[in-house]
């Protein structure tokens, strides 16, 4: 699949109210553990989603007095 097909799917993922976390290349089924393809090229898969992903939330208002933050995952840090 290329690029601009994954990227048109996190778009449309986006609309449809998923989250980042949703990403189907994070599902255990399309995993290079499971596929046999390289690290790097289910990486740009990833990468490709989240763009497409982030392109179309980016362009979304907040709502009055809400404010909406979005930080790249490997950023964001969960306090324990």
């Amino acid at each position: 699949m290329q690029r601009d097909d994954i990227q048109k799917q996190g778009a449309q993922a986006a609309r449809e109210g998923l989250t980042l976390w949703d990403c189907p290349y994070y599902r255990a089924a399309n995993m290079p553990g499971h596929t046999g393809e390289p690290i790097v090229k289910w990486r740009e898969k990833v990468e490709a989603w989240e763009a497409g992903w982030l392109a179309e939330t980016k362009s979304w208002k907040p709502p009055p007095g809400k404010e909406v933050r979005f930080a790249p995952r490997a950023l964001e840090r969960r306090r324990n």
